[in-house]
């Protein structure tokens, strides 16, 4: 390994970049590398605000069955009591497609 890169040293032809190419070749890669974190950054954001909106929908849909569920216990409570009072009608069939 050693050699070879001697070797690729002591051919006059080789094209080695200047230090200033070099430096703003490693300024582009900084910027490069800026713009891919700040990019991650928001995308990691926007997940994280997605995941709050959907918890918060959870918990929304969480608390309406709960509503419903009680709201339904009671129903069938006053069905219970009222007795023969009240007729029971059975649900409409759905026509087939």
């Amino acid at each position: 390994m050693a050699q070879a890169v001697k070797d690729i040293l002591d051919v006059p032809r080789t094209r080695r970049p200047e230090p200033e190419e070099l430096r703003a070749e490693v300024s582009r890669l900084k910027k490069t590398e800026g713009e891919l974190r700040s990019e991650h950054a928001a995308e990691v954001r926007e997940l994280k605000d997605t995941a709050a909106t959907y918890a918060n929908q959870i918990q929304v849909l969480t608390l309406l069955n709960a509503e419903l569920e009680t709201k339904n216990a009671r129903l069938l409570e006053r069905l219970r009591q009222s007795g023969d009072n009240v007729a029971v009608l059975l649900a409409p069939s759905r026509p087939l497609p």
